[in-house]
Formats: C-alpha cells, sequence, structure tokens
C-alpha cells in the first residue's frame, strides 16, 4: 500500500476532500453502516451489469445458462469498473487499481451473483417470459434487492476484519452513487418485486383449480360444432386441441409460413385477440409462458421450443429444419386462465418424402441412448388410460430428472389429423417409471413423444400407440 499513500500529496489541493482518510470500525452499528454502504455501492455495478446481460440474453433468445454467464461476466465487469474509475481518476495506476478492486469486491460480487441469479432460475417462467414482461423485470428487481441483503453481512464480516471495501477505504478516495439515491432505488424496486411476485403466486392459485390432472382440457375450440350426437361431439372437442390457428377469440400468426431448409431461422410468431391486436399476459404453466410443439406432418422431426416474447407482444425462437415438407407448429400457452393450442403450418422448400408411420412398439431409444419401454395398457377411445415409461441406459434403471416442472412431458398427436394432447406426468418427484394418467378422444394411431431429463440433458423417445374403440 505504500504506492497508494505516497499520491495524496500531489492531489490534496484538488481532492482533499476525497483523500480524508477515518479509522474504520470494527464493531457495532457503525460498522454495519460502512457495510451496507459499500454493499450499495457494489450492488449498483453489479445491478447495471446483470441486468444488461438478462435484457441482451432474453432478446437475443440465449439459454439459461448462456443469459445467466453473459448476466456474471457483465456484473463482474461494471462491479470492479465502478471502483476502480475514481481511483483511476484520482492518478493510481492502473497496475495498483486492479488487486485494490479485486479485494474489494470480488467476494461481494459473487455472493449477488448466485443469490440473483439462483432466484431468477427458481421463480417459473421468469427467463423466459421477455424483456416486455413484469414477470421478467418483478422477478429481477426482487432477486437483485434480495442478493444485496445476502450481501450485507458478508461485506460486514470482511471490512470487520480489515478486508473487502476496507482496502479501498485505506486509500482514501471514494466515489460512486450516492448511497441514500441508491438506498431508496432498492427499497422501490423490492416494492415493486414483490408486488409482482405475489400477484403472479395468486394468479397461479387461482388458476390451480383447473389443474394438470389427466385431460384438464379448455373449452371446445371455435371451429368444432356440436353433432347430431350432441355429448359425444361435445367429449370429443374438449380432448382435443391444435386443429386449427384460432379458437376462443385467439388466432396464431406465424411472421413466414417458408423456411429455408437446414439455416437456422428466428421463427416469429404472434397471438392475435378478435381486434387483431397482439396478446402479451400470459400465464405461466409448466414452467414457461410458451411452448412450440414443431414437427413434420409425417409426424417426424419433432422439436420443443421455448421462445421469448418481446415488448410488441412477438415471439421468436431459433428453429432449424433439416428436412423438405411441411410442419405444424402448435403453440401451446394458457390465457385468461384457460389453457390454449393454436397451430398452424411453415412450409420447406424440396422433394418431400414422407415416411411411414412405425408401428406400436414397446421400447423407443433416444439419440442418447437411453431406452425407453412403454407400458400403455389396452387404451380405448372415451376412457381414461394409464401410459407408464420406464428408463434404462445400459441396462440399469434411470431416475429421471425434473423437467418443467415435472418428471416428464409428453405430447400426443392423432396420427390421421395431428389432433393435439398435451399431457404430464400423475406423480410428482421419485424414482420408477415416469407415468401419464389421459383420455384419448377416438381411436386410431397416436404418436406420442416422451421427453425426460438425465445428466443434464433432454431426452426424446416416440412412441406409436393405437388406440381402441
Amino acid at each position: 500500500m505504500g504506492a497508494i499513500t505516497t499520491i495524496e500529496p500531489q492531489h490534496q489541493q484538488q481532492d482533499h476532500h476525497h483523500h480524508e482518510h477515518h479509522e474504520m470500525p470494527t464493531s457495532g452499528g457503525a460498522l454495519t453502516r460502512v457495510a451496507l454502504s459499500a454493499t450499495l455501492h457494489c450492488l449498483t455495478g453489479c445491478a447495471i451489469g446483470e441486468v444488461l446481460g438478462m435484457v441482451i440474453g432474453t432478446a437475443l433468445g440465449f439459454s439459461d445458462l448462456g443469459t445467466v454467464a453473459l448476466a456474471v461476466g457483465l456484473a463482474f465487469l461494471f462491479g470492479y469498473g465502478l471502483t476502480s474509475l475514481p481511483l483511476l481518476r484520482s492518478g493510481l495506476a492502473v497496475s495498483a487499481v486492479i488487486p485494490i478492486a479485486l479485494a474489494s469486491d470480488t467476494l461481494s460480487i459473487a455472493t449477488m451473483e448466485i443469490v440473483d441469479n439462483a432466484i431468477m432460475l427458481a421463480v417459473p417462467g421468469a427467463m423466459e417470459s421477455g424483456i416486455g414482461s413484469l414477470l421478467f423485470w418483478g422477478s429481477l428487481s426482487f432477486a437483485l434487492v434480495i442478493a444485496g441483503a445476502v450481501a450485507l453481512p458478508v461485506n460486514r464480516w470482511l471490512i470487520g476484519r480489515g478486508k473487502g471495501h476496507a482496502v479501498v477505504h485505506e486509500t482514501g478516495i471514494h466515489g460512486g452513487p450516492s448511497p441514500r439515491i441508491v438506498g431508496i432505488a432498492a427499497a422501490v424496486a423490492f416494492v415493486f418485486g414483490s408486488s409482482v411476485l405475489l400477484a403472479e403466486l395468486f394468479d397461479g392459485s387461482a388458476d390451480a383449480g383447473g389443474g394438470h390432472g389427466a385431460m384438464a382440457a379448455p373449452a371446445a375450440p371455435a371451429h368444432e360444432e356440436e353433432a347430431a350426437g350432441g355429448h359425444a361431439a361435445q367429449a370429443e372437442a374438449a380432448a382435443v386441441r391444435g386443429l386449427s390457428a384460432s379458437a376462443n377469440g385467439l388466432t396464431l400468426v406465424l411472421e413466414r409460413s417458408e423456411l429455408a431448409r437446414g439455416v437456422p431461422t428466428a421463427l416469429r410468431l404472434r397471438i392475435e385477440n378478435g381486434e387483431g391486436a397482439p396478446v402479451r399476459d400470459f400465464a405461466v404453466e409448466h414452467t414457461k409462458r410458451m411452448h412450440l410443439i414443431v414437427v413434420r406432418r409425417d409426424l417426424t422431426g419433432f422439436q420443443h421450443l421455448h421462445p421469448a416474447m418481446s415488448r410488441s407482444g412477438t415471439w421468436s425462437a431459433a428453429l432449424t429444419l433439416p428436412q423438405a415438407g411441411a410442419y405444424r407448429v402448435f403453440a401451446d400457452f394458457k390465457h385468461d386462465g384457460r389453457n390454449e393450442t393454436l397451430a398452424a403450418d411453415v412450409e420447406v422448400a424440396g422433394n418431400f418424402d414422407p415416411a411411414a408411420l412405425p408401428g406400436p412398439a414397446q421400447t423407443a431409444t433416444t439419440d442418447g441412448g437411453y431406452e425407453v419401454k412403454i407400458d400403455a395398457g389396452r387404451p380405448r377411445a372415451g376412457r381414461e388410460s394409464t401410459l407408464s415409461f420406464a428408463v434404462t441406459r445400459a441396462g440399469r434403471p434411470v431416475t429421471v430428472q425434473p423437467y418443467l416442472g415435472a418428471r416428464g412431458h409428453l405430447v400426443a398427436l392423432r396420427a390421421s389429423d395431428l389432433a393435439y394432447l398435451h399431457v404430464h406426468p400423475t406423480e410428482g418427484a421419485g424414482a420408477g417409471p415416469v407415468r401419464f394418467a389421459t383420455e384419448f378422444a377416438t381411436a386410431g394411431r397416436h404418436r406420442l413423444f416422451l421427453q425426460f431429463r438425465h445428466a443434464g440433458g433432454v431426452q426424446t423417445a416416440a412412441f406409436t400407440v393405437a388406440v381402441a374403440r
């Protein structure tokens, strides 16, 4: 620290009020006040980087891991920068400033980043809701304030031992935003974030009445009318979705109906209301606000995407379609307490050579080498059926990891017209087979796509099931 103290005489006249040195408190309320000031200072730089990282990563459609990595990197950059700038302006050399900034902020920023990113990942739909969503900003505001609160005792402990922000204090050089202003901003952010999350919690509790049961289906789509049989027609209409781009006053609008083959493309879409205005309020369903299912008309090329929504209400997701043909795009979401599935086609030019639908089989192998065995019993139309999937690898049972808030995710498509059925497991965490309870509306062959997570990766297994009358 000798090199540091020699600069004070050089700048004493122009910056004397910044260079006054006071002995750091080691206990009591004085130590807490110093720690609070240091925490708010560090939180400012951390928040700038975190917000920029989250906004950039979300807007560009990065994965959760990519967005978090960008946010963490920028948080450290701005955190160190906010501490270093006053030191550099006072005349300290970069070689002297770097170790001071590292010693002062590293543990504090690391604590904040672990806490706030953990909260963002833990809040269902926060990372996917998009920068135009209140849930995104509410979760981020709440996460940053809680992160600062957790970092406060860490900074207090460090300063009390002459470490952390005490290293900066030894230089007698101080700068950055007013702790009072930052404190007021943090209080406002906490109230805002808490209000948003509480509103989301109560909204989700109210919607839970609809449930995720065997077949918690919405009312019949608008394009299906009652047949003369009455009850049978209503039952089938309630059990299938995704036969039209419009239903219940909502319409799926794809920005493009033709995509290039084998080229990564941003698939963009909107959900519009009856007046043609984009819908922006979507409830979190299975930890996401929007699920996009893409599959070729011959039931090959299955993809499950989670797009991000822009401020204008446009959803976008990166999509690559490797083969020519017509692809069905299903938008699966929850709006106004109702589960909706709207669908439209995109075309990929080229020679379309449709694949034959595989016959029913008891086992399927994923690209990752997992073997999945299905026990479907004898499913009959109009009756509840239990579907059980046992996962093994190299002959050993596999305990699947949580995926989208459950042990697995299942999409069923009726082979004749791609009518859509979206279900989830009947039990929570644990070992053993993944089970689903569902009801097939009609007889005929259905293609099932099971997704599960293991060893950090998502696997997909496809089955054909014949449903009897």
